[in-house]
């Protein structure tokens, strides 16, 4: 199969099978709303904020030294960063267990007061048994890794979206015959564990435990700038959740995570298809004539591009009337949000993309400056606007922070005569017409 017939094929498992996880999601999600209340999505957004916070802290870009390795397929390698994956997964376990233990303590015997969701008494034990996902995790094989560098995603597809399904579906039930925030628990647990399985059954791949210093400082030189802007991104990313924590109520953070997680459903489709198929192309257009990558980025941003915008378009209308079908009426304020954060979709689009192709030159210190300057920018922005104009001022903070970044990337693109300026502002006027799209849906 031709590297242009490959990319279609693996786009459109992509774009298919993942579409069909969101769709799984959202109609998860539309059920167990109506089942339990909003607070609950307020601790649970905590929850896996922390766990992905941990996550993110010890990152090294495994898959991404796979996928961008020129020996990538041989066993050696493969095994020690198994071995480094199975390792992390258990120390950022440990970590969790005894941070939550000593905020735990320091709660009990201290006169700090905790407001906000962390107040909440059943937050400690669900981060830790969230947490054990990360042990969980730290078992599959690199297979999937694997097929990624060959850009054969179906398999791969259909194990995350038969995951997602199970998660949903024990999630649904256990909230049906016993609503309470344990429903919302067992999605991820249900997942993690479907998913490593699946991933034994339908792949021949194994693994053992290998530890070669050589390659593991390979991996620590590839990933310490990796490493550094997993931090950076963190704080980028999901700062705003850890600040609303302690300054909103349960509830309020509750119908924030149902805006936020609707535009992360288009910003989640993009990121995939940016860092399944796009980062392997980019890569392979490096390795086979640094030339050509100009070319391969903007032909992926064109396509990337109208999807995204015409997206953000049309949701920034429809908004507010999709949630009032949607939801009841205590979620109604997730429309408002959302029309904001339709803004950090295209925003965020734009930079994911702009970073991989930069990582596929192994310009991979570019993502930390980007994250570094994205950082600062809500640390200030989101307290000050916050303080300024309330709680709807910090979304816009929150909205507007993924363009900080673009500066410092167009930048390290000129640079590398990786820029096109009518490559990045021909597709704007895809906006318009989504937006002009919208308005005729409302008004049918």
């Amino acid at each position: 199969m031709s590297d242009k017939k490959l990319l279609i094929t693996a786009s459109l498992w992509v774009v298919g099978a993942f579409g069909l996880s969101q769709i799984i999601r959202l109609v998860g999600n539309l059920v167990v709303t109506r089942l339990l209340e909003p607070e609950m999505f307020g601790i649970m957004a905590i929850a896996f904020v922390v766990m992905h916070g941990l996550a993110m802290f010890s990152d090294l870009g495994l898959w991404a030294f796979i996928v961008r390795h020129k020996t990538g397929t041989d066993q050696r390698v493969l095994d020690t960063v198994w071995s480094m994956q199975l390792v992390r997964g258990w120390i950022m376990f440990i970590v969790l267990v005894f941070s939550v233990l000593f905020f735990s303590m320091l709660k009990s015997y201290s006169n700090i007061e905790f407001s906000g969701v962390y107040g909440q008494e059943v937050l400690p034990l669900i981060i830790i048994i969230v947490g054990f996902t990360a042990v969980i995790n730290g078992y599959k094989t690199m297979a999937p890794a694997i097929l990624s560098r060959e850009l054969k995603r179906g398999r791969l597809e259909l194990i995350d979206l038969a995951s997602q399904f199970f998660g949903v579906a024990a999630m649904l039930i256990w909230a049906w015959f016993s609503p309470s925030i344990w429903s919302l628990v067992s999605a991820g647990i249900f997942t993690s564990v479907i998913s490593v399985t699946l991933t034994y059954k339908i792949f021949s791949h194994r693994n053992k435990f290998v530890w070669d210093k050589k390659i593991v400082n390979e991996v620590f030189h590839f990933g310490k700038w990796i490493f550094i802007a997993s931090v950076l991104t963190y704080i980028a990313q999901q700062g705003d959740r850890l600040f609303f924590g302690a300054t909103i109520s349960a509830a309020q953070l509750g119908i924030y995570s149902i805006a936020f997680m609707l535009a992360s459903t288009v910003i989640n489709i993009a990121q995939q298809l940016t860092s399944k198929i796009l980062f392997p192309a980019f890569s392979k257009a490096v390795n086979d004539n640094h030339r050509r990558l100009k070319t391969v980025y903007y032909k992926a941003r064109v396509k990337l591009d109208f999807a995204v915008y015409m997206s953000a378009g049309m949701l920034y209308v429809i908004a507010p009337t999709l949630i009032n079908i949607l939801y009841d009426e205590r979620y109604i304020n997730a429309g408002w949000m959302l029309q904001i954060l339709t803004i950090l979709i295209v925003g965020t689009s734009i930079t994911s993309v702009a970073q991989e192709s930069l990582t596929a030159l192994g310009l991979t210190k570019v993502r930390m400056q980007v994250m570094l300057i994205r950082s600062l920018g809500l640390l200030v922005g989101l307290p000050l606007l916050f303080n300024l104009y309330g709680f709807e001022g910090a979304i816009w903070a929150v909205a507007l922070n993924p363009w900080l970044g673009l500066p410092m990337i167009y930048w390290k693109q000129h640079n590398n005569d990786l820029l096109s300026w009518i490559g990045e502002i021909k597709m704007i006027p895809t906006l318009i017409i989504g937006y002009f799209l919208g308005l005729a849906l409302i008004n049918l």
